[in-house]
């Protein structure tokens, strides 16, 4: 017997975000963040809180470009100090 790669309950959440982040992405296609050799064009949700129990909550995405999203991974102090990440506490 194999051991699932994904829990039900999860399969079931990833699906929900799948759904819910084209929709905000099509409604939200500009980049909020424009640093980093920003392309303008959103194509991702950062999501600001983490994902864990905030991986659905939409007041917490932030949309963003590749590179800008790469940047804001990358520097996690400087991400904060800007706004484009928030404390989980």
């Amino acid at each position: 017997m194999s051991i699932k790669k994904v829990s039900s309950k999860m399969a079931k959440i990833n699906s929900s975000y799948s759904k819910q982040r084209k929709e905000y992405l099509y409604n939200h296609n500009i980049c909020h963040a424009k640093i980093n050799k920003c392309s303008l064009h959103a194509t991702e949700v950062h999501h600001k809180k983490g994902r864990g129990k905030y991986h659905l909550d939409t007041s917490t995405w932030l949309p963003v470009c590749r590179n800008c999203h790469t940047w804001i991974e990358a520097n996690p102090q400087e991400a904060y100090e800007l706004g484009f990440s928030i404390t989980r506490h």
